[in-house]
C-alpha cells in the first residue's frame, strides 16, 4: 500500500535524484532488493489474509495517531491489482479498500466504484506487490526512490482522485505500508536475478535450519538450471536465465544465470529454451486440480517434444558429473522450491510482447493464466524490467 509513490511531489523529487544511481543492470537489480523488506513474505497482496493483516495494522496506527486524525473527516482509499496469481482462482483482479472517519477505520477486501473513493489506483498485481514490499524505515531514501521510480515505469496505471494534503494520514499510511512490506510476497519475472533472490532465501534458510542442516553436512553436490533464448524485456543484455545451487559440506551457494565454469560439470542439469518452460514454471502443484494437471500434461507433450529442425528437445535434463541423483538431504531442502517460487512469479508470457514466437509456446494455457489476463497492464512492449526503454 504505497499511494504516495506516484503522486507526492516531494517523493517525485527524491525519485529524480535517486534515479542517477541506476547505471547498469546489476545496479538495477540491487536497487529493488536493497529497498525491499527482509525475507520473501508470506501473503499475496490484497488477498483475504493480507487484507486482514492490513486491517490490524491500520487500527493500531490509527489509534496511535488518533489525535492527529481528528480533523481528517472521511477518507476512502482503494487499490486494485490486475492479473493476480492464477493458482488462487480469484478472477482478473484482487483489490482492497479502507474507509477512515477520523481515527475510525474500516478495511475490506474488494474494489469500490470510482465515485465512492477519494483516491483509487489500479495497476498490474505483480508490480504493485513489489512496490508494496519497499520499506521506508531504516532505508536510504535515494535507494527507495530509485526502486520506486523503476517499478512505476513497468505498469500502466489508472488513477481516480488524489491524496489529501494531511501529514498525519500520510504517517499512518506509511507506517502501515512498512509493517505489511515484510509480509507481502514479491512477484518477479521468471528466472531473472531478482527472482533467484527468492530461491536463495528459501534454500539458504532451510539449509541452515536445525531440521535440515545435519542432513547435508557431508554433501557436495551442484544443481543447475539454465535457459537460453531469453526475452529481451527480461534479459536486455541477452544473458541466459536460470539459477544454480552448490552444496559444499553443508554450506550452500545460490547464484543467478549459468553455472560458473569453476563449478562445472553440474551434478544435475536442466538446460533448454526459456519460453516453453514459463507456464510449467508458474504452476503451484499443491493447488492444482486434476483438470489443470491434465492440461499441463497436454501442454508439455507439445511444447517439449523433439524439434526435428533443431535436432534436439527444447529442454533436456541430465546428470553430467556421473554422481547420480540428488542426495536425500539436499532434495528435502529443495522439494518446496518449485511451489514457493511459483507463488512469487509474475504472469507475463514472452509471446505477449514478441509476435514471432511459435504457436506451441505462444498460446496462453488455462492452468497458467485465466481467460481475463490482460497483458496491457504491463509495459514490456516499451521498457525492460529495469525501466529502460527498449531500443
Amino acid at each position: 500500500m504505497d499511494t504516495e509513490i506516484f503522486f507526492d511531489q516531494d517523493n517525485r523529487d527524491h525519485q529524480q535524484a535517486g534515479a542517477t544511481i541506476m547505471s547498469n543492470e546489476n545496479t538495477h537489480a540491487s536497487v529493488v532488493l536493497a529497498a525491499m523488506a527482509d525475507g520473501i513474505g508470506d501473503l499475496t497482496f490484497a488477498s483475504a489474509e493480507w487484507v486482514a493483516a492490513a486491517g490490524e495494522a491500520l487500527n493500531v496506527a490509527a489509534a496511535k495517531y488518533a489525535e492527529g486524525l481528528n480533523d481528517l473527516g472521511a477518507f476512502t482509499l482503494c487499490e486494485v491489482g490486475h492479473n493476480p496469481p492464477t493458482y488462487l482462482h480469484c478472477g482478473p483482479s484482487l483489490a482492497w479498500h479502507v474507509k477512515l472517519i477520523g481515527a475510525t477505520v474500516e478495511v475490506h477486501a474488494g474494489e469500490l466504484p470510482d465515485d465512492e473513493c477519494d483516491f483509487k489506483v489500479q495497476g498490474d498485481h505483480a508490480i504493485i506487490s513489489n512496490l508494496a514490499r519497499i520499506q521506508y524505515q531504516g532505508k536510504d531514501p535515494k535507494i527507495v526512490a530509485a526502486a520506486q521510480e523503476r517499478l512505476s515505469k513497468l505498469s500502466k496505471w489508472q488513477v481516480h482522485g488524489k491524496m489529501p494534503d494531511h501529514k498525519v494520514l500520510a504517517a499512518v499510511l506509511r507506517s502501515v505500508h512498512d509493517s505489511l512490506a515484510v509480509r507481502t510476497m514479491p512477484r518477479f519475472v521468471f528466472m531473472t536475478p531478482e527472482w533467484v533472490s527468492s530461491a536463495r532465501y528459501v534454500v539458504s534458510t532451510r539449509a541452515a535450519s536445525e531440521k535440515y542442516a545435519d542432513g547435508i553436512k557431508d554433501t557436495v553436490y551442484t544443481f543447475s538450471e539454465e535457459f537460453t533464448d531469453t526475452p529481451r524485456y527480461a534479459f536486455p543484455d541477452g544473458s541466459h536465465g536460470g539459477f544454480w545451487v552448490h552444496c559444499d559440506n553443508g554450506l550452500v551457494s545460490i547464484g543467478a544465470g549459468p553455472l560458473p565454469t569453476e563449478l562445472e560439470p553440474a551434478d544435475t542439469l536442466t538446460k533448454g529454451v526459456y519460453t516453453p518452460v514459463v507456464p510449467v514454471g508458474r504452476t503451484v502443484n499443491a493447488a492444482m486440480t486434476e483438470a489443470e494437471q491434465a492440461q499441463q500434461a497436454d501442454y508439455s507433450k507439445v511444447a517439449f517434444r523433439f524439434d526435428k529442425e533443431a535436432n534436439r528437445r527444447p529442454v533436456d535434463q541430465s546428470l553430467p558429473s556421473g554422481k547420480g541423483g540428488m542426495p536425500l538431504g539436499l532434495s528435502r531442502i529443495m522439494m518446496v522450491l518449485h511451489d514457493e517460487l511459483s507463488k512469487r512469479t509474475s504472469g507475463e508470457l514472452p509471446a505477449d510482447y514478441d509476435q514471432s514466437i511459435k504457436s506451441a509456446w505462444a498460446t496462453p494455457q488455462e492452468f497458467d493464466r485465466g481467460p481475463d489476463y490482460d497483458p496491457s497492464w504491463l509495459r514490456y512492449d516499451r521498457v525492460d524490467i529495469y525501466g529502460e526503454p527498449l531500443g
